[in-house]
């Protein structure tokens, strides 16, 4: 992908946030709301990540990234369930705890996926996350804990990972 391409989809992805908050489809809102975008990707370029190298975005494994996403947000609201039945709860079932998880990951960009989707779900929290080597979790419960153990988004992740 050329270097104006990257350029051009960051400007049109910022472009669409701006569209999102801006909810105004006047002719005002979208000249300003490229120029923006446009500014914002010219004064960021050398800190922009590239779809294809950084974030392994490809037409071949598009499937499995809109997979990764329905998957984690069904994962989010499933936790913030469990996680809001354990506050409401007469009794605490808590059991605080920190866990080595050893991860398949092998690639930078796809560990840190994995570490913010720990963190994005309720009840886990990722401590540490080097480039190599096992990850520091935090987990509210036994449950949490045991669920990193083959969970599918770090599959899902991984499958990203061996196509690129």
């Amino acid at each position: 992908m050329s270097r104006y391409m990257r350029l051009f989809g960051w400007t049109f992805a910022l472009f669409l946030l701006w569209m999102l908050f801006a909810q105004s489809f006047d002719i005002q809102s979208l000249i300003t709301g490229w120029l923006v975008a446009g500014l914002i990707t010219f004064f960021n370029r050398d800190l922009l990540l590239s779809f294809a190298n950084d974030l392994h975005v490809s037409r071949s494994n598009l499937s499995a990234w809109v997979k990764y996403t329905g998957f984690l947000i069904i994962d989010v609201f499933k936790a913030s369930v469990q996680v809001a039945e354990l506050a409401f709860a007469r009794r605490l079932a808590l059991n605080p705890q920190f866990v080595a998880h050893e991860s398949k990951l092998k690639e930078p960009m796809m560990r840190v996926f994995l570490a913010n989707s720990i963190t994005l779900t309720p009840g886990t929290i990722s401590v540490e996350a080097p480039a190599q080597g096992d990850f520091v979790v935090h987990a509210l419960t036994d449950g949490a804990a045991a669920g990193l153990t083959g969970w599918h988004i770090e599959n899902l992740l991984a499958e990203i990972e061996r196509r690129h």
